[in-house]
């Protein structure tokens, strides 16, 4: 059996199959320019998982895949249209830690093993799942302007290991979209109740829509506040990326030569109330080139940290925090650099093959946890942090430009 936890007050389940959502209830998008100059789009995105908690193999149904369902808020659906996936975050080749990095890799080693020991018996199928096994998806919400309208794309995106992932291929349009509340799920079914089904017995039956979902997210989309329209502020809670140096000349073509990054957030607290944040491994950077696409990012650790009570710091009613992550630019090879950001669990996020040019960044806060076991030093016991502030909340991108000496 699967050693993911489970809780029955944010997941729908069918006969020992689980669908889960590991995100945030709440999830904000900045409204982006609506220029005919600007490639600026706002995206997020979470993982969702489809696990085997029965004690017998099944077979997913070719046609089924991750149908989101987007309410109003009159609570009517709205209508999507659905298209060919469209693969937005190919750049993302390693799993970021704060989403189940752990079980994702014990899960791809169970999954090598009896891949490799089974082959002799019948060829390894991607839609077989055996009990206590897991399928992932990625799914991305992205924000952007097409003919004037406001348009929300959900993207599912299958992990980079195509071989055990590469059924969920559908993505969903929503058109004429507003500032405003929304709910967002995720069902498992046929889209648009479609009659086809497949013949195999081993195929799942008797799972309908409604028995096998995710829990509901709130989503909101928001105007950007602040001088040049540079935060995101939602519930009370301002975040803004700092960036004091647009102009940033690229190192030496040698090894061990760097050029320090001013890279940061700024927090504002205008509640009535102190908030307190999660600073571990909460803020992920997202490097965007002149072209609008996201550029090639990947998460590597080097030790392993364990969180403190400094990473959650407590912003008093009318004051702000700022926090510089260590960033720094060095060279790559050829004309190539590369940008490297402290995740701040002991490990780093990287963006290579840059060059001079024109780019825009952005930090966007995601903490799925309202409580936390932090490490004492003095005691060397661990201690629980409770009311940590919970959401997903994007900043808008900051545009600095690389030039060479």
């Amino acid at each position: 059996m699967t050693n993911f936890e489970l809780n029955n007050s944010n997941i729908f389940q069918a006969e020992g199959i689980h669908l889960i959502i590991w995100a945030p209830n709440l999830i904000v998008l900045p409204i982006p320019d609506n220029s005919s100059t600007s490639n600026f789009n706002t995206f997020v995105e979470f993982n969702v998982y489809l696990i085997n908690n029965t004690p017998n193999s099944f077979r997913l149904n070719p046609n089924e895949t991750l149908i989101p369902e987007l309410l109003g808020s009159d609570s009517q659906a709205l209508q999507g249209q659905v298209v060919s996936d469209e693969p937005a975050h190919t750049e993302q080749r390693n799993i970021p830690p704060q989403l189940g990095f752990k079980f994702k890799l014990n899960q791809l080693l169970s999954k090598l093993a009896r891949w490799f020991f089974q082959r002799k018996t019948r060829e390894f199928d991607p839609r077989l799942i055996d009990s206590g096994q897991v399928r992932l998806a990625t799914v991305t919400l992205r924000l952007l302007w097409q003919n004037n309208l406001l348009q929300l794309q959900v993207i599912n995106s299958s992990s980079s290991l195509q071989i055990f992932f590469s059924l969920l291929d559908k993505s969903w349009i929503f058109n004429t979209l507003q500032t405003g509340a929304y709910q967002l799920r995720f069902i498992w079914g046929i889209p648009f109740g479609d009659s086809e089904s497949d013949s195999d017995s081993e195929t799942t039956q008797g799972i309908s829509a409604e028995q096998l979902a995710t829990k509901i997210l709130n989503l909101r989309l928001i105007e950007p506040v602040g001088a040049n329209k540079s935060a995101t502020e939602v519930d009370g809670i301002c975040f803004e990326t700092l960036m004091p140096e647009r102009l940033l000349t690229l190192p030496e073509k040698k090894r061990g030569v760097e050029t320090r990054v001013q890279l940061g957030i700024c927090i504002t607290n205008n509640t009535p109330i102190p908030v307190r944040l999660s600073f571990f491994a909460t803020l992920i950077p997202q490097l965007v080139g002149a072209n609008g696409q996201p550029c090639l990012r990947g998460y590597f650790r080097c030790v392993t940290k364990r969180p403190l009570a400094s990473d959650f710091p407590v912003i008093m009613s009318g004051e702000n925090m700022s926090l510089f992550l260590y960033a720094s630019l060095s060279w790559y090879k050829r004309d190539q650099f590369t940008l490297t950001i402290d995740a701040g669990d002991g490990g780093y996020w990287s963006f290579e093959a840059l060059k001079a040019g024109v780019y825009q960044i952005q930090l966007t806060y995601i903490n799925k946890d309202a409580t936390e076991e932090i490490y004492d030093r003095e005691s060397m016991n661990t201690n629980l942090v409770e009311d940590i502030w919970m959401g997903i909340v994007p900043t808008p991108k900051v545009e600095f430009r690389l030039v060479q000496t």
